[in-house]
Parts: C-alpha cells; structure tokens; sequence
C-alpha cells in the first residue's frame, strides 16, 4: 500500500530535490518488483545420463546453496496460505528449519520475511506467528528480526510510506501476542504518533494519518494491551476518541470528499468508523475472528520467550500536507449483514491492503487477491467461485467475498479528493480478475456498476468521469460486451441529466477505442441519438461551396503549397501576396483571416494521424509563433483549432496539448478558450474539462521539473565553491541564475492559471447568464470543486489573491462555501 503523496499538489520548497517521472509522479522503490511472492520453478537438477541437463552436470556448491535459498524462500511464502488442520505443524517444522538455516543463509531468510509481511498482509497472524516461533527458539534470531522490520518501519515512516507503516504496525502489534516485544513497547510506538496531540487536538492533515494508523493498530493491538496495559490502553482511546469527534465537527457540511450526495454531507468519515470498528471489537473482548490467529496455539511455548526492547521511532519532519495518507471509507454498493461491521472491515481491510502494496503488479496482485479467503475462520463470508450455485447466496444475509473485494476496488477508483494511483491501474485490475473467474466476476462487477448508476443523479462529478473511463476500457477489453438494454430509456433523458451524460460520454470512449460502426452495431436502436451520426472528422472551413472568390484563390494556393511540401517562407508569401490586395479591410482584420487561413491548413494538413498532426505542428511552428504575437491572436489560434475539430473531441484535446508544447498558445489561452460565454450550455461535456486538467497539470510538473534542476544547479555549485577554476565556477553560476529565472517565470504562470481558472469559476457561477438551467449550472459548480479539490495546495498558495479578487461578498453563497471547504481540507 503507498499512500505517498503526490508531486503535483506538493508544496513548493518542501523537503529535498525529488525524483519524478515524466508525469509529475515520484519515482518510488517497489519492493514487490523483487516478487518474493512468485513460487520458485524447480531445478538446480544436476542432470542425468545425456538428459537435457547434462550441461550441468559440474555445478557446485554455488547451485546447492541457490538450491536451498530457493526453498526456503519458497516455504516462508506458501506457509499459512489456506487455513489447514496441518497449519500449526508446517509452522513448527519451518520455524525449525529456518532456525537452523538461517546462520547459513541469514540475508535469503530476513529478505523473504520482510517482502512476506509487506506484500502479503491477509498472513500477518501467520508470520507473526512464525517471528515468534523463531524468537521462543532462539531469541537471537527473534532480535534479527524484530529489528530488520523496526528499521524498515523507520524507513518507510522517512518516505511517506503509509501504507507499510499500517501493514508493519499491524505486525508489531501481533508481536505482542507472541511474547516477542512488551506491551509498553508497542505503547511507546504508538505514543510517537500521538506525540502531535499532546499539547491538544489540532486537526490537520497530517494529524489525521496519524491518528489512522494508531487506530488500526489498535484494531489488533487491543487484546494484548487489556490484558497488560489496560488503563494506557484506555487513555489512548480516549485521546483518539477526542481527535475523531474534533474531526467530524471540523468536517460538518463538507462535501468535497464525499463521493455520494444522496445523503448529509459529514465531509470525511473514515476515522469515525473505524473508531466504531475499533469500540465493537473492544465490547467483544477484544475477540477478531475474521482471520485464523494460529498464535493462540502456541502460548506455552511463547510464554518463556525473551522480550526485546526497540529504540524510539521518529516522525518524518520535511513531508507536505499533501503527503500524508488521507484517510477513507470503503463505499457501500451492495447490502450486507448490519451485525458483521468487524468482520467486513477487517476482510476489506485486507483486501485494500494487498491492493495497494502490489501496486504496479496487477497479474500478481489478481492472485493474491482471490488467496484472501483461504485464511478466514469458517463461516466467515461466503465465496461465491467455490460453491456449486453461486446464484443462492444471499448478500444481505452473509458477507460475500467478491462482493468485497469489488467493493473497495470502486472505493479506490472513486476515492477524494485524489486517487492514490491512476485510474488505468483499478481497470486493469479488474480486468485481470475477470479474466481469472470469467463467470462470477463479471455479473459482481455489472452489478456494482449497475448500483452506483442507480445513484448517478447524486455521484460526484469527478467520480461520475472516473467511472465512465474505466468502463469504456473495461468494456473494450471483452470484446464490447455489455447489457445495454438496462438503460435503454437514456435517450429520453435530459440531454444534459446525468445519466444520459454518462451513457453518452461512455460511448464516445468507446468510439475513441474502436470505431464507430462497431459500437452501433453493438447497441439497440434507442441508442441512435447518443452516438454521432458520421465518424468523427475534422470540420475544415474553407469548403470550395463556402467560400468568395478571392477567398477561394488563398485557400487554393496555401491548399498547394502545403500539399507540396512548401515550406513556412513559402507559405507567408502566399498569405501576404494575397492578403495585401484586400484594400477594404485594414491590417488587424487582414492578419485575423491570414491567421485563421494559415491554422485551418496546418491543421488540414496533420489531420490524418497524430503522428501528421504533430509534424505539420512542427514544421510549421515559426509561421504559427509569428501569428500568434499577442494574447489574442493565441486566442484565436485555440478557438479555430476547436472549431476544426469540432465533430473529433479527441484530436481536439491531443492539439491543444501540442500546441502548449511548442509554445503557439499558453496555459491562459486554454483557459480563457474554455471559459467562453460560448460554452455556456456545454458545461457537462467531459472533453473540455479533460483539456484544462492536462494544461494546469502540465504546468504543475513543470514547476516541479525546474525546481529539481535548481536543486541539482545548486549542489553543482557549491561542490565547486572550492575549485581553482574560476571559469567553470562563473559558467555554473549563470546556469543557476538561468534555471531561476525560468522557474520564477513558470511559477507565475502557474499563479496565473490557477487565479484566472478560479475567477472564471466564479464569475459564471455567480451570474445568472453563466449556465443554461439548473442542471447546467450543477455541473459547472462539480467541476469548480473538483479544480479546488485537486489543486487545493495550489489554490492556499493564492489564497490571499482569490480572497480579495474572486471570493468577495459578489460572489455566490456555495462559491465562497467551496473555498472554506478547501481550506479546511488544506489544514
């Protein structure tokens, strides 16, 4: 699970340079790429008589050793992967192997454990189990251990690491259990996080992690501490107890990280059920019988084992608000038993976990996902692909795994205010899992689809896009099989309604990835209107029929220059030769029909393909650059790109994108292009807001970019503050001055996209003309909070400039709402 932060929304001059890919994204070490999780394939046969391994006939002691590395690592991985009769004996038998071989091969054994406790958390009773095992034996081994796994703990708290952080106290709170660490100890790791809390309940971001991870320790932790530390145990209960309420009430009435409107909005209220969770274990004894705890079978042997003591752990210090794991609840798309509150939790829990720590591995993440099961104690939850009649089992009446698992894979998806990872990882994923059970998956997933667009007139706009995206994809990867006679009254539906807003965009996804007449023949007759009559295409405008005379000789000759591989000096003359004849019309007017005949024929000459696209763009830029001198002008440029391809949304957004990259137009052209009172009307059309997220994101990684190149200047600068070479002292010290200047220029121009975007938001919400009708106007004001949401840290930064330019009494009662919320997500 990795719940870093991400670099878009990081705070300026936050902690040290970071490594980035080209999406803004840090680049961040994936332990599970190690893949200790894969079952060794046998071998290290040192052949026979002419067989096929005969060119191993001489291998040595290098292969015996690899040969039993290999088998270690591959009984610590398959242990505890069903809840066996044999279980406590295979535990037994491979603490005493793994004691006796671990001298021998120490690192092989430590690496193993260590990716098997990250990767797999559904086994965590297991292999605490099994670190107790080797402890009671050996408490050599069980100090290598205990502090291989503190350490890795500290680490994971120094990169933001959330995730691990949870899984890894989860452990140590088992341990426990075994004897392995006192209670006090694991008091004390819990008392770090709960150090900011100590001078009083400040609510914050980071605090909210915190306070998360404290209490899903104490999910586990709270039979142990009970028995031995019951009055700290109830003091740190109440402290978090005090934080959820302070919470809650902070949160009251924000509705910018709630996924479903159908409800009061009580903001984010993850920690306020958990903390239920947690109070429904403690009045059952502290009892968690979801997951087969096999440490309950060795209590003799753990009783006369040796504790061992951990040193301090300490908060990281340099990470942004942003970094900090947001805590969230899983979404309830399906009825299940009011009474199984726990053992829902714990089992989705599991499921998250395993989820997120894979993340990057969705073929091994699938597997591991369907393994979750094999370790739940009987009549746990029913699974649906290992009964005979799947059809009989009742939702309402039991936990049913695949109902579950489904459940916080759309939790994911849906999550706010961001998605932990992109929102292709969640549709492959899904799609590895239809594959592995065809059959059951597909209706459970068809079903969770169906409940949420039951609700869709309440979803979030965000997630509503979320959703149409990853259907379209998953759709298109099962040969475009849906039942879409389900929503066949679509078309009858407002225009602009939700429901036929999502149908409709979902289907010119689809379009985008396959064609047309595929996806008409796939849909009933009612689905005509919500699908383009003709293919998408460009929409030239100097048409022979539409056009004058002399018109027509420009449009004929730029036509021929272009087709012929002309080149820009060319292509200018012809437009000045022209041009300059037309004594009716003064300069400003002939350079707006030169610019517009130049821009309507660059783009007819790349409209073909994207690759056609990106070299006309190219080839013409220095001609395209001339013309657009002024903000106008690169106005113009944009609004004659829409309106070419006014019937092909998709190379609309790609040359937008194009034309930011080669400098024709800014990032404020964009935004004043999407901004224009001649949108009003269209404000729930998918494509325009896509447009202005991939322009204010590409602004951001820009900024990100420049300041690891600053970074990077200064350190090369300093390492050279002791040279005798003056000349190459001087050099560096114009490129850092270089790199400044480009970056405080990037930086303002972010400044200057997120006021504008903000103040055209509300300028059109607080006036009566900025929206065609109620509907219209909903989703406008969506896509305001969902900008606020995303670019909330960017949005703080300005706030003291929105609060006197855009958030004034002029502004509408929900504008100003919005931008409290955002502030309070912000703290």
């Amino acid at each position: 699970m990795d719940f870093s932060g991400r670099v878009g929304g990081g705070r300026r001059g936050g902690g040290g340079h970071r490594n980035v890919d080209e999406f803004g994204r840090e680049r961040r070490d994936k332990p599970h790429q190690r893949k200790p999780y894969d079952r060794p394939a046998r071998g290290g046969h040192r052949g026979g008589r002419g067989g096929a391994h005969a060119g191993m006939i001489h291998a040595g002691p290098v292969d015996e050793a690899q040969e039993i590395e290999s088998r270690l690592s591959s009984l610590i991985v398959k242990v505890g992967d069903k809840n066996t009769p044999t279980l406590q004996n295979n535990l037994e038998a491979l603490s005493v192997v793994l004691e006796k071989d671990s001298v021998k091969h120490e690192l092989t054994v430590m690496r193993t454990f260590r990716q098997c406790v990250l990767e797999l958390p559904w086994k965590v009773t297991v292999y605490s189990t099994l670190a107790g095992l080797l402890n009671a034996k050996n408490s050599e081994t069980g100090e290598k251990v205990v502090t291989l796994m503190h350490a890795v703990l500290g680490a994971s708290l120094n990169r933001g690491d959330w995730g691990s952080v949870k899984v890894l106290m989860r452990f140590f709170a088992l341990l426990v259990s075994t004897n392995t660490i006192a209670a006090s100890t694991l008091v004390a790791m819990l008392d770090t996080f709960l150090a900011p809390l100590a001078d009083g309940v400040k609510v914050s971001a980071s605090n909210n992690c915190y306070v998360f991870i404290v209490l899903s320790t104490l999910l586990w932790a709270g039979r142990s501490l009970n028995e031995h530390v019951p009055a700290e145990l109830e003091q740190r209960l109440e402290l978090v107890s005090k934080y959820v309420q302070a919470q809650m009430e902070i949160n009251q009435g924000n509705s910018l990280s709630t996924v479903f409107h159908d409800v009061p909005p009580k903001g984010s209220n993850a920690l306020a059920h958990l903390l239920d969770v947690v109070r429904a274990v403690a009045a059952n004894s502290w009892k968690i019988d979801a997951i087969y705890a096999p440490y309950e079978m060795f209590t003799s042997e753990f009783a006369q084992a040796k504790q061992h003591a951990l040193p301090a752990l300490e908060l990281p210090t340099q990470l942004a608000a942003t970094a900090f794991y947001t805590p969230s609840e899983f979404l309830q798309l399906v009825p299940s038993p009011s009474d199984q509150i726990v053992r829902k939790y714990v089992m989705q829990d599991f499921i998250a976990d395993t989820l997120t720590q894979l993340e990057g591995n969705r073929k091994d993440c699938g597997k591991c996902l369907m393994q979750i099961h094999g370790l739940c104690n009987e009549d746990v939850c029913s699974v649906m692909t290992t009964v005979q009649h799947p059809e009989d089992i009742d939702p309402e009446s039991t936990l049913v795994f695949e109902y579950m698992m489904a459940e916080v894979l759309f939790s994911f998806l849906l999550q706010l205010p961001e998605g932990l990872y992109r929102e292709m990882y969640y549709t492959s994923l899904a799609i590895e899992l239809r594959k592995a059970e065809p059959v059951i998956l597909t209706n459970v997933f068809e079903t969770m689809v169906e409940n949420i667009v039951a609700r869709v007139q309440f979803i979030d706009v965000e997630c509503l896009n979320r959703l149409s995206n990853w259907l379209a994809v998953y759709i298109s990867n099962f040969g475009f099989q849906w039942d879409w006679k389900k929503w066949a009254d679509t078309a009858s539906e407002a225009e602009d309604s939700p429901k036929h807003r999502f149908v409709q965009e979902t289907l010119l996804k689809l379009i985008r990835l396959s064609y047309l007449d595929r996806v008409r023949a796939m849909l009933p007759d009612s689905y005509a209107a919500l699908i383009p009559a003709k293919p998408p295409a460009h929409n030239f405008k100097f048409t022979v029929q539409a056009m004058d005379e002399r018109t027509r000789d420009v449009s004929v000759a730029m036509g021929r220059c272009l087709k012929s591989k002309g080149t820009v000096e060319q292509a200018l003359a012809i437009l000045q030769e022209h041009y300059s004849q037309w004594a009716d019309i003064d300069d400003e007017k002939r350079q707006t029909l030169a610019r517009e005949m130049l821009v309507e024929h660059v783009l007819l000459l790349g409209s073909k393909t994207f690759s056609h696209m990106l070299n006309a763009i190219e080839k013409f830029m220095p001609a395209l650059q001339k013309f657009g001198d002024s903000a106008e002008a690169k106005l113009q440029i944009a609004q004659v790109t829409e309106d070419f391809w006014l019937r092909n949304p998709q190379f609309f957004a790609i040359t937008i994108d194009k034309l930011i990259n080669y400098r024709v137009i800014d990032p404020a052209t964009v935004v004043a292009m999407l901004f224009d009172n001649g949108h009003v009307g269209s404000w729930s059309k998918f494509h325009y807001w896509e447009i202005l997220h991939n322009t204010v994101k590409k602004v951001n990684m820009r900024v990100v970019q420049l300041q690891g190149r600053l970074e990077a200047a200064n350190a090369a600068a300093n390492a050279m503050a002791d040279d005798d070479a003056p000349a190459a002292e001087n050099q560096t010290a114009e490129s850092v001055e270089h790199v400044e200047a480009t970056l405080a220029q990037m930086v303002q121009e972010q400044k200057d996209v997120v006021v504008s975007t903000t103040r055209h938001f509300a300028r059109l919400l607080s006036s009566d003309s900025g929206a065609a009708g109620e509907l219209d106007r909903a989703w406008l004001h969506g896509r305001f909070k969902e900008f606020l949401r995303t670019y909330r840290v960017q949005v703080m930064e300005n706030a003291p400039v929105l609060e006197s330019e855009v958030f004034t009494a002029e502004a509408s009662n929900d504008v100003r709402q919005a931008f409290e919320d955002v502030r309070k997500m912000s703290a």
